[in-house]
């Protein structure tokens, strides 16, 4: 039994180094996350706007669109974790288009540290839904799980209920006002018991304009949801903070 012990712990050992070792954006021998990559991506220096998630100046809280009334109203915090760009911005796009949901684990850490640094403890996690046809063309929802590794790294409850019932199109080219008509009615609560009282993380891979995270939010609070709190991997930077952010 010890032999088996002391050959567990060298495999343990041989993981975390290698998980020390390797930044997992561009492979550098100083991570999980490297210098040079936090700096550029996850932006740790910059502040989040409170309405939508988006980078901004440290000193404000909302954003230029928030600001000006058009950011989601259902929200009580967003939170993004860094910057949909460059090394993060592959990292969430090989998870999501060339099938390699796994490789989520290799960020589960720092992404649960950031999260706990930044929202309310809540009671457990919600994850974005997605509609069954899409579920089937891609065999994973990502959302669900990154939801799975905050689990697994905090011990959040992962919370049922929440269901995707309409297709939608795609939103990359529509207009944040566009994109809630598109989502209107897309969502549904099947069973409000397990939501009602509760505090939630609501979380997606990547917010733009927050709209669908809006758009959950809405069922959400319908079924007497407490409180929300938004969490993505990646947000946009604030119009303002675009002239002078890193290439």
């Amino acid at each position: 039994m010890t032999g088996f012990w002391k050959e567990a712990n060298k495999i343990t050992h041989a993981l975390w180094y290698a998980d020390e070792q390797a930044c997992v954006f561009c492979g550098d021998k100083h991570g999980p996350i490297c210098l040079t990559c936090t700096a550029n991506y996850l932006y740790p220096d910059l502040g989040r706007c409170l309405g939508c998630g988006k980078l901004i100046h440290s000193e404000k809280t909302h954003c230029l669109d928030c600001t000006a009334g058009r950011g989601p109203k259902q929200l009580d915090q967003v939170t993004a974790w860094g910057h949909y760009s460059g090394g993060l911005r592959e990292f969430i796009q090989t998870v999501k288009f060339k099938a390699h949901p796994r490789r989520i684990i290799e960020i589960a850490r720092p992404f649960s540290d950031w999260a706990i640094s930044q929202l309310p403890v809540v009671d457990g996690i919600v994850a974005v839904p997605m509609h069954k046809t899409r579920l089937a063309e891609r065999g994973f929802n990502q959302a669900e799980v990154i939801a799975s590794a905050l689990h697994w790294e905090l011990g959040l409850q992962i919370i049922p209920g929440v269901e995707r019932i309409e297709p939608t199109s795609s939103q990359v080219l529509l207009s944040r006002q566009e994109r809630l008509h598109n989502l209107k009615g897309a969502f549904a609560v099947r069973h409000p018991e397990y939501l009602k009282g509760r505090r939630v993380w609501l979380v997606d891979d990547v917010t733009t304009t927050g709209a669908t995270l809006e758009a959950v939010a809405e069922v959400l609070r319908g079924s007497g949801v407490q409180a929300i709190y938004g969490l993505c991997l990646a947000a946009g930077l604030d119009e303002e903070k675009l002239a002078v952010a890193k290439p």
